[in-house]
């Protein structure tokens, strides 16, 4: 079990309270990995107005679909919400960086 006073493994930076792959990983870095294995896991989709396969991203622990042609950002049902909860929540600054600077 991990000990409180632990900090994560991939961050550094917040403490750990759970582990992941045997590594003391806190809740930010674990949804993040939650957040790339389901990213792995879904079919690529096609771009609505280009007809080509998107890229997906992880957008505050999100997976989101991006299309390389137009860098149009395309969202599954209830993503937005998820997004407006996470920006109200105070990660405007995490959020504009992801949409705005492609990869």
């Amino acid at each position: 079990m991990t000990q409180s006073a632990e900090l994560c493994v991939r961050c550094g930076k917040e403490l750990a309270n759970r582990t992941d792959s045997g590594v003391p990983t806190c809740e930010s870095c674990g949804r993040l990995l939650e957040a790339s294995a389901q990213a792995k896991s879904e079919n690529v989709r096609n771009c609505p107005l280009h007809s080509v396969g998107m890229t997906k991203e992880i957008v505050l622990n999100i997976v989101v679909d991006r299309c390389p042609s137009c860098n149009g950002i395309w969202l599954d049902g209830g993503e937005l919400d998820l997004l407006k909860t996470a920006i109200k929540a105070g990660m405007p600054d995490d959020f504009a960086r992801a949409m705005l600077l492609p990869w």
